[in-house]
């Protein structure tokens, strides 16, 4: 051993407890979300949709007595559906996120076996998730994909590429002081 050198406690030894997610494994879980959960996800939302029109239709033949004159005089046919489609993607999101914020992972990173956690090893929570894929993801990402005809999306998601030194973290990552890890 050298002189000036002190050897190194187990707790300093010790590195995390996680392995990042290869980029791979992320590109994987977000085309699972996309091309397949997605579809899966809006087939949901049309069949509550349906259901929620004809309980609309059914309850209007109803208060009429079974007299359907005069339908669009008093129920905006319009309005009922433009609102029984707002509801059924209201439920179905929140069956998204039901699944998605309770692990820190959507669905497609359960498939990949990947989760997202904070930087100092904390698991994400609900609040956290939900800031991460909703705000930051969701609202922030998607206002400036058309604010930037799509680059900014496009330099979000392909930064992890230059930051493999770092944590291979993208843009929201960093804002948000996240990991996407493998799981245990």
């Amino acid at each position: 051993m050298q002189q000036g050198l002190t050897p190194l406690s187990d707790e300093q030894q010790q590195g995390p407890d996680w392995v990042l997610a290869t980029y791979g494994q992320r590109v994987g879980a977000w085309l699972i979300d996309s091309l397949f959960l997605m579809p899966l996800l809006m087939s949901l939302m049309f069949v509550v949709w349906v259901l929620f029109l004809m309980a609309l239709i059914v309850g209007f033949y109803v208060s009429r007595g079974g007299d359907w004159t005069d339908f669009s005089v008093d129920m905006p046919i319009i309005f009922w559906v433009a609102l029984s489609l707002f509801l059924a993607l209201v439920i179905c999101y929140i069956v998204w996120w039901l699944v998605a914020l309770g692990k820190g992972q959507t669905p497609g990173k359960q498939i990949m076996g990947i989760r997202v956690i904070k930087d100092n090893g904390e698991p994400s929570g609900w609040a956290y998730t939900f800031l991460r894929e909703f705000v930051i993801k969701g609202l922030l990402v998607g206002i400036l994909l058309f604010q930037t005809l799509g680059v900014a999306p496009l330099v979000n998601y392909l930064w992890p590429l230059w930051d493999r030194a770092e944590k291979m973290q993208t843009l929201h990552d960093k804002l948000l002081g996240t990991l996407v890890v493998r799981n245990r």
